[in-house]
C-alpha cells in the first residue's frame, strides 16, 4: 500500500525558536559552519524537500536581511523519510565564505539599498500621482479617469501577497489600504505613506518588459501636460522616436492596424492638443506593438575571481535578535492600541496634560505585569525615550483634539487654499505619527505644499505661532 502525505508549502520565512548549535572548522583552506538543529522541534515547519539533499552555501556576500533569513530558511526545512523509512533529516550545513554571519551580527537589519526603483513602483508611483490630478480637474471624463486607475490601484494593493515576508515587514500599511475607504480624500500624508510603504510592494503581472516601459512614459507624458511641466517636450520625443522605428514593421499586420495611431504619435499637432483622454487611448493602442522594435543589443561583460582564505576558523554563536526584536515591537504597539481606552493613555491621546503619578502608575501596567515584558527590554527595542511622547507616537493624536489645538489659527483668520493644506497637512500628521517636530515644517510633504516649508506660508508671526502650538501638543505627552 502506498504512503502519500500531503506536505503544506513554506509560504514565508517561518520565525521559529530553534534549538541549535554551531562550531567551525576548516576543509581545504575553506571555513565552514556547521549548524545542528533537533529535527523534533514542533516549531519547525514541515515543508517540501526542495533544497533538501543539498547544504545553503553562501558563495557572495548577502547584505539583505530578507535574503539572509531566506538562505537559513532553506536549511531549516525538513525532509521527511529522506535516509529511509522513519529516518528524517535532523540537521542541516551552511558554508559561509564570506562572512555573513559576522556582518549580520553587527547589522540584524542589513543594509537598505541604494538601487534605482523597479519599473512596477514607478508605475504604482505614477498612476497614483495621475489620479490625484486627474480628480481635481473640471472635467467628467478626466474625473472618471482618475477614479479607475485609483481603483485599479486598490485592486493591486488587495491583491499583494500576505504571506510574503517583505509584505509583512509594511503590514500595518497593507492592512490600511486594503480597505477601499482609506483611499477616500487621500492626503500629502497618505500620499507619502503609500509612497514610502506600499509603492516598493508593488510587482505587476504583465510581463512585458517593453510594453511597461511605454505604459510608464505615457503616464508620465500625462502627468506632465496636466501639470505644465517642460520635462514633457523631451518625454514626447521620446515617443516619436519609439514610434517611428515602430512604423518600419508596417509588414506585421498587428502593426498595420495601427498605423493611424502610429501617424497621430508623430503629428505634432496631436501633441499641442494635450487631450489626455486621446494621449491615454495612444497608449493603449500601441503598449502591445512596441515588443516588436529591434532595440541596440547591449554588451555583455563576463568576470571572474578568485578568492583564498586566511587565518583562524572562528566560531559565531546563531543568536541573532532581529526577527524576536520585530515581533517584540508589534506586540507592544498592538497591545497600546487595544488599551487606549486607559485612563492616562486617553489623556495622551486627547491631548490632555499628565502628570508624573499617571505616568507611573502607566509604566507600572505597561512592564510590572508582564505582558510587554520588563523595562530593560523595552529600551533594548526603543531605546530611551520619554514614554508619554513614545505612546503618543503609537496612538496619534485624536482629531478633533488637534483641530482645538489650533482653533485659534484655524478660525482667527480667512486662510487661502495653501494655508489650508498646510494646515490639514499638521493635523493628519498629528492624527497619524502623534508628534510633529519644528523642523518637519521645513521638510516633506510640508515642502511639497511651498519649497520654503512654513515660511513661504505664512507670514513670521503666524508662524512662530504654529510652532509655538506644536510645541505645547507635544508637551502635553510629557509630565507637567
Amino acid at each position: 500500500m502506498e504512503h502519500k502525505e500531503k506536505r503544506p508549502h513554506n509560504t514565508g520565512l517561518a520565525k521559529v525558536a530553534v534549538q541549535c548549535s554551531a562550531d567551525t572548522f576548516v576543509v581545504n583552506q575553506s571555513l565552514v559552519l556547521r549548524i545542528n538543529i533537533c529535527g523534533e522541534n514542533r516549531h519547525l515547519r514541515v515543508a517540501a524537500n526542495r533544497y533538501a539533499s543539498s547544504p545553503p552555501q553562501s558563495t557572495t556576500p548577502s547584505r539583505s536581511s530578507a535574503k539572509f533569513w531566506q538562505m537559513i530558511g532553506r536549511g531549516t526545512r525538513l525532509c521527511k523519510d529522506l535516509f529511509g523509512f522513519g529516518i528524517d533529516k535532523k540537521e542541516f550545513m551552511i558554508f559561509d565564505f564570506c562572512e555573513n554571519f559576522e556582518f549580520f551580527n553587527n547589522k540584524p537589519k542589513g543594509i537598505e539599498g541604494t538601487s534605482g526603483k523597479s519599473l512596477s513602483q514607478r508605475l504604482f508611483e505614477l498612476r497614483l500621482r495621475l489620479s490625484f490630478v486627474l480628480q481635481n480637474q473640471d472635467e467628467t471624463e478626466l474625473k472618471e479617469y482618475g477614479r479607475a486607475l485609483l481603483q485599479g490601484l486598490i485592486l493591486q494593493t488587495q491583491s499583494l501577497n500576505t504571506d510574503s515576508f517583505i509584505v509583512r515587514q509594511h503590514w500595518r500599511e497593507v492592512e490600511k489600504y486594503r480597505d477601499p475607504n482609506a483611499w477616500n480624500a487621500l492626503t500629502d500624508l497618505d500620499i507619502k505613506e503609500l509612497f514610502d510603504h506600499i509603492a516598493p510592494l508593488m510587482a505587476e503581472t504583465d510581463q512585458d518588459e517593453m510594453a511597461k516601459r511605454f505604459d510608464a512614459l505615457m503616464l508620465d507624458i500625462q502627468l506632465s501636460v496636466l501639470n505644465g511641466e517642460k520635462k514633457q517636450a523631451g518625454l514626447i520625443q521620446k515617443v516619436v522616436t519609439t514610434v517611428g522605428k515602430l512604423a518600419k514593421k508596417a509588414g506585421i499586420p498587428s502593426v498595420a492596424k495601427k498605423m493611424d495611431f502610429i501617424q497621430d504619435a508623430q503629428n505634432k499637432t496631436f501633441w499641442a492638443a494635450g487631450d489626455i483622454p486621446a494621449i491615454e487611448r495612444l497608449r493603449t493602442e500601441l503598449r502591445e506593438l512596441i515588443k516588436f522594435i529591434d532595440f541596440e543589443s547591449t554588451v555583455i561583460y563576463y568576470t571572474m575571481f578568485e578568492d583564498e582564505f586566511e587565518g583562524d576558523a572562528q566560531v559565531h554563536p546563531l543568536v541573532y535578535g532581529f526577527n524576536d526584536l520585530d515581533a517584540y515591537k508589534r506586540k507592544v504597539e498592538q497591545y497600546l492600541k487595544q488599551h487606549s481606552n486607559h485612563f492616562t493613555i486617553h489623556k495622551i491621546r486627547n491631548n490632555i496634560q499628565i502628570t508624573e503619578g499617571e505616568l507611573g502608575e502607566l509604566e507600572r501596567m505597561l512592564f510590572e505585569q508582564g505582558e510587554l515584558g520588563t523595562k530593560d527590554e523595552f529600551v533594548k527595542a526603543y531605546g530611551e525615550q520619554p514614554l508619554g511622547k513614545f505612546i503618543r507616537g503609537i496612538v496619534g493624536l485624536d482629531a478633533n483634539a488637534a483641530k482645538l489645538a489650533f482653533g485659534e489659527i484655524l478660525g482667527g483668520q480667512t486662510l487661502n487654499s495653501q494655508q489650508i493644506r498646510f494646515m490639514d497637512t499638521i493635523i493628519n500628521f498629528f492624527t497619524v505619527k502623534g508628534i510633529i517636530e519644528p523642523a518637519m515644517l521645513f521638510e516633506p510633504p510640508f515642502t511639497d505644499i511651498n519649497t520654503s516649508g512654513i515660511m513661504g506660508v505664512f507670514d513670521e508671526i503666524t508662524s512662530s505661532r504654529i510652532i509655538s502650538l506644536i510645541e505645547g501638543v507635544n508637551h502635553t505627552a510629557e509630565v507637567a
